[in-house]
């Protein structure tokens, strides 16, 4: 009997595996695009979360407007699958990645990202040297302190790009990752509101400044629907949100219910009566834990095991995951050779690790989609 969250399988599937149904997906993405189309925002969703050609392709003829991506290699691959639309949100430095960029953006509507002037010479001279101009977004930094320009020197910055022959600035970009630290709902979606109109005041000044803008684009599953509903936004980047996961489900953002993909994984020891072990390790799960430390308290470990409460998985070598018995009173059943399924705490990284899809609708397994290969990393 399936446990409320399992999905039902007709099928024997081998592990561990990443278990996908279709029907979920295709209901999230029409769900953030239904929120999108209401509020004048494209939706962009960043495919480095899947790196899989299908369901890429499968966004796209759902009404997406295009794919993001993190590298050149996964631009190359989702426009060669027949996407036609594609910014790279990472800077791109260095003349034989900028002169691969320039030779894809003859065939497809092509934006690159720069966070830098250094980063902007670097795609101007090769693009300018064939009489070519490159559309680029500006990073800016909203609290992550990883790439980008603080807010209050962006204007400075972009005026300085623009100039830079083969390149125009045609808009700003930010990965708001600090929204994943927010330890409740409500907290999240006043930190979403506070970056989105960060953006939307930077472009302004940008604007104000003489370099003429038009697009502000945000990036991330947590504050999704969020700064989609912001004035002034018009562009929206999530990955995760087509999926979900353990982190999405602790904002407040998903549930079991619209969680697509579920690691599947076999018991294969029982050393005492209140541990096991599991053949799903750090490549199949991820290291990760949930960023805030209130959503870690309430769902600890390496994520979350469907029916089997008070099971934790609680530490993860590259092929070994250790659960241990938390509940209380006597561990509830756990046998060697059962199947047991999980919500990953990010997706992303099992997507990458596991390299595969298994593809289920109603229960039936409908087919096995690959990811790009290795060399998209580049």
């Amino acid at each position: 009997m399936l446990t409320t969250g399992e999905f039902e399988l007709n099928s024997f599937i081998d592990t561990p595996s990443l278990v996908l149904d279709i029907d979920i997906l295709k209901a999230n993405v029409n769900e953030l695009l239904k929120i999108c189309h209401a509020n004048g925002v494209s939706l962009q969703p960043h495919a480095k979360t899947h790196r899989t050609p299908e369901i890429g392709l499968l966004q796209q003829e759902l009404g997406c407007d295009g794919l993001c991506v993190a590298k050149v290699g996964e631009a190359e691959g989702f426009a060669s699958a027949g996407v036609k639309k594609i910014t790279v949100a990472y800077p791109v430095i260095g003349a034989s990645k900028v002169e691969r960029a320039r030779i894809l953006s003859t065939s497809i509507d092509l934006t690159l990202a720069v966070d830098s002037v250094a980063g902007a010479k670097s795609i101007g001279e090769v693009f300018a040297a064939h009489s070519q101009v490159c559309s680029v977004l500006l990073i800016i930094d909203t609290g992550l302190g990883r790439d980008g320009v603080l807010p209050a020197d962006a204007p400075k910055i972009a005026q300085t790009i623009n100039a830079v022959p083969g390149v125009k600035v045609v808009g700003v970009m930010t990965h708001e990752g600090t929204v994943y630290g927010a330890p409740d709902k409500v907290s999240m979606i006043a930190a979403a509101k506070k970056v989105s109109e960060m953006m939307v005041g930077t472009s302004q000044a940008i604007n104000s400044a003489g370099v003429e803008i038009s697009r502000v684009s945000m990036g991330s599953s947590a504050s999704a629907r969020v700064a989609a509903t912001v004035t002034g936004v018009n562009q929206i980047r999530p990955g995760i949100f087509a999926f979900n996961d353990l982190g999405q489900i602790a904002l407040g953002n998903a549930n079991l219910q619209s969680c697509a993909v579920r690691i599947l994984s076999t018991v294969v020891s029982r050393p005492t009566s209140t541990t096991a072990v599991i053949d799903a390790g750090s490549k199949s799960l991820s290291a990760d834990l949930l960023p805030a430390k209130e959503h870690r308290d309430e769902y600890p470990g390496h994520g979350m095991i469907i029916g089997k409460n008070g099971w934790i998985i609680e530490r993860l070598s590259e092929e070994h995951g250790m659960l241990t018995w938390m509940g209380d009173g006597k561990p509830s059943s756990l046998d060697i050779g059962e199947q047991i399924q999980i919500i990953p705490n990010h997706v992303c990284t099992t997507f990458s690790s596991l390299n595969e899809s298994v593809v289920v609708s109603k229960g039936e397994v409908i087919n096995r989609w690959r990811t790009f290969a290795p060399g998209a990393s580049r």
